[in-house]
Formats: C-alpha cells, structure tokens, sequence
C-alpha cells in the first residue's frame, strides 16, 4: 500500500499552492500552512503524534518519544516542506512523505525511535536565509534573524511566523535567547530528495548516494562605470557598467570550465543601471556563485574569479568593490555509513551510484553541526527541478521509500 499511498499524497501535496503553474508553498504563507495541518492529520490517522516547534518546524513521532528528551537519541527522517515560487511538486515534499510512511511503519522500536520531519524551510526559501528548518531543529537560529530578514514584500522572519503561529502551525518561543530550541537529538539523520540535476537520469541509476556535499562561496560584485547617452557616446569612451559585468560573467563560466568536472560557477543575476536602451549603463549589481567538492579547490577558484573581475574592472576604467557574501564550507559524510548504505542497495538490488551533490540540502546542515547524517537522492528526468516540469517515476520514488524502510529497520535492530 506504501506505492499507491506516496502518489496519492504526493499529488494532494501539490495541491496545497497559492499560485500556478507548478507548487507555489512559501515558507508560513496560507499554502504551507494548510500542508503543514494536513500532514498533521496524515501522522494521526497513521498512529503517530503531530508536534511543532516554535519556528514551525514539524515532528511527527510515536506516542513513546517524548518531545524535550534529549537524553535519548532518534532517527531522524525527512526533508523540507516549503518550496519556490512555480516549484516542481516533488522533491522535498517526497521526503517528507517517505519520512512520514517510515516513522508510521517502524513506530514500535523502542531501541531507536524513528521520527519523521517536515523542516519548515529548505535551502532556498522566501526569506533568503540559510536552511531556517535544519537550523531551526538544531536550535542554532538567532532571534535576531527574525527581524532581519525580510521577504520581497518587506514582511519579516518574525511577523510571517507569527501569523502561522496564529493558525498552530508553531509553538510559543521560550525562555531562551534563541527562538527554538531543539526537540529531539539525532542519532542519525537520514533525508530524500530529488538529485536536481541529470546524473542519475543519464547514467540509469535508481539512487545517489551522497559522499559529500559541495562547498559554496556568493561574491556579490557592484560595478560603478558612467552613464552616458548611448547614441552620441563613442564606443572609446564609454565606461559601461553591464558590459563589464558581462566579461566578469563569461570569466566565471571559462574558469569553472578549466577547473574539472567538479567544478561550478556563473552569474545568477545582473541588475543595470538606469536600464533604458537609450543610455550606457552606469552602475550594474552581479550576483556569481562558484561551488566545488574540495575546500581547498573552492577557495582557489573563488579567488581567481575575484580577481580576474578585479582586472576587468580596472581595465575598463570601471569602478568596484566585490564582497563575499555568503557561504559554506564543503561538507563529507560518514564513510562507514555510506559503505552500509550501499551495502543495503546491493541487498534489495537497487542500481546505486556514489555521488557528490551540487546542491546543499538540510542533511549537510546536520553534518556540520556534528549529527551523523545520510543524504539520498533520487533521479530527475532530464536534471528539471524548480519547475512545473519537474518529474521523477512512481518507481523511482518507491525504490527510495524502499530503501530508506529497509534501512531504517536495519539501522534500528543494530542498537
């Protein structure tokens, strides 16, 4: 019944959307909320217990684990249930599901308690911050954040939370500096999700195994040329803000290139000044974003990127200043554990593949706050994510429940 249940709830999922085409579930918005009580009302009809934290971060567990008793360690399984604008339907929402389907299947182990989770908010979320949801589960999120960031609209962390508050959707804060404060201690956390590339579509895998997550460094580049008329200012003697962004842009792209496979960078946006077709650009913002798999090669090939647009710039009598403004360290999981993971696929004759992701997820959050962690992904067609055309196979989705089942138990019955 696992097969059938995980479409028909997946499907039900997605139509908890403010907006078409595709899923629109912001973080706290009406959709999220409506998910976040129907999954609710999902754990009780499957014998477990619906419990939020205080950023709205949901757990959904056996009546035997008692929320606040960190001295006995869970299994923690699951992913995020928020999405972007025009999402696909599948790729946390499927982890959570899988999470939920595992808890309710194992929800008599006593040695280990297996919890499933619903994190609040993923990577990329309405309010720009990192990973609200695996922070949040940590207790790691500082109350300040709340008032600092803002969606597009102006509305606060703080004053979003507050209205999903209003509908049960998150607890009260307590006492402590910090907004949440964690719920449950991981023994081990374990979560599914869509690979969002095309790897393991191309290559006829079943599932990724993740070794390691890819690090990631945003330089955030502000160009200051001279706004010009374009029709009377010779090309000599223009100093045009987009048009250095664009060669800071394609040294970007040619250095990720010489770097190996591993190897990503590009600019995610470029915002120019005044934006008329009529006049030279004189001021442009670029956004470019470089990952890799090797802290060392990472920073390596950041700088590099620096300082070619440093040369740019200064070659085209363009003014700059290039801030690094986010990142995160590349992170490794436990080698034992992805040995024994993929162990278990060779088992149930599951097509695995060893693999780095990209794409961080609430796993590698885990891992580098020092909670053992398992992150698996599953094949997307074509590498189509964050979009209506997302898509991965019933079978595919099965074949992850499936794991993570027979994983689950494995790793229950050891302790």
């Amino acid at each position: 019944m696992a097969a059938p249940k995980m479409n028909e709830w997946l499907q039900k999922l997605a139509g908890f959307s403010s907006g078409s085409p595709g899923v629109t579930r912001l973080l706290y918005d009406g959709a999220w909320c409506d998910a976040h009580a129907w999954l609710s009302d999902r754990a009780r009809s499957l014998g477990l217990v619906a419990t939020p934290d205080a950023l709205g971060n949901l757990l959904l567990h056996p009546p035997s684990a008692r929320p606040g008793d960190l001295a006995r360690p869970v299994l923690l399984i699951g992913s995020h249930l928020d999405t972007v604008a025009n999402d696909g339907s599948i790729h946390g929402a499927s982890g959570v599901l899988i999470g939920l389907l595992v808890a309710a299947e194992l929800r008599a182990s006593e040695a280990l308690p297996v919890v499933a989770f619903a994190s609040c908010g993923g990577e990329e979320n309405r309010f720009g911050v990192e990973s609200p949801g695996a922070r949040g589960l940590l207790g790691l999120v500082e109350d300040q954040e709340l008032d600092f960031a803002c969606d597009s609209s102006g509305t606060s962390w703080r004053r979003a939370l507050e209205q999903a508050r209003a509908r049960g959707c998150a607890t009260p804060p307590g006492p402590s500096s910090r907004p949440c404060a964690p719920l449950f201690r991981p023994a081990l956390v374990i979560e599914t999700h869509v690979e969002q590339g095309p790897v393991l579509d191309t290559e006829l895998f079943d599932l990724g195994l993740v070794e390691s997550v890819a690090g990631c460094r945003r330089l955030s580049v502000k160009l200051t040329g001279e706004t010009r008329r374009a029709g009377t200012t010779p090309m000599k003697l223009r100093r045009d803000a987009l048009a250095a962004a664009s060669a800071m842009a394609l040294v970007a792209e040619t250095l990720a290139r010489q770097a190996g496979p591993e190897a990503r960078a590009g600019a995610g946006y470029a915002i120019a000044k005044p934006g008329t077709m009529h006049e030279v650009p004189g001021a442009c913002e670029l956004g470019i974003e470089v990952r890799h798999g090797d802290h060392a090669r990472l920073a390596e090939l950041a700088d590099a990127i620096g300082r070619r647009c440093r040369t740019i710039a200064c070659e085209r009598g363009i003014e700059i200043v290039l801030e690094e403004s986010a990142g995160a360290d590349p992170v490794a999981f436990p080698k034992k554990l992805v040995d024994a993971a993929e162990e278990q696929a060779k088992r149930l004759g599951i097509q695995a593949l060893r693999m780095t992701s990209g794409a961080s997820h609430d796993a590698a959050v885990f891992a580098r706050n020092g909670a053992p962690a398992l992150l698996l992904l599953s094949p997307s067609r074509r590498g189509v994510s964050h979009s209506p055309e997302e898509y991965t196979s019933a079978a595919q989705l099965e074949a992850a429940r499936r794991f993570v089942s027979e994983f689950a138990r494995w790793l229950t019955s050891e302790r």
